[in-house]
Order: C-alpha cells, then structure tokens, then sequence
C-alpha cells in the first residue's frame, strides 16, 4: 500500500512513548511559557513561548529546549 500525503510520517506513525509527560503553563521572568512535565521529576523542559511579546522570543531563559529545575 501506497500513501500518498503532505502529512509527514511522524505524525502519520505516532508511537507515544512509555514516559508520562504533562503539559503545564507557567512564568519565567514573566514570560508565558508552556512546559511539558516528566512525572516524578523536578524537571520540566520549555515547549514554546506563549507570549506575543517580540523581544520575549529573544531572552535566553525562555527559549524552547531549555531544560528547567524547580
């Protein structure tokens, strides 16, 4: 079989994983950022910036990949 489709194969094949993850919002510096939550760790790691400040999108705090320790 032949899938012929703009919808790349990630998305089409999507295995979810075995790590529980929860997606949270929260501030950093005052930034509006959404954070995805490994359960039980201390851990959260920045998804993507919620703000529609420009000059938000340029702090280094915020930036998404940034691994978090609360």
């Amino acid at each position: 079989m032949i899938i012929y489709t703009p919808v790349p194969p990630e998305i089409l094949w999507y295995q979810s994983s075995s790590e529980d993850w929860e997606i949270k919002n929260g501030k950093i510096e005052g930034v509006l950022v959404e954070l995805k939550l490994k359960h039980g760790d201390n851990k959260a790691v920045i998804e993507r910036v919620l703000s529609t400040d420009p000059a938000h999108f340029l702090k280094t705090a915020c930036q998404p990949g940034r691994e978090i320790i609360f």
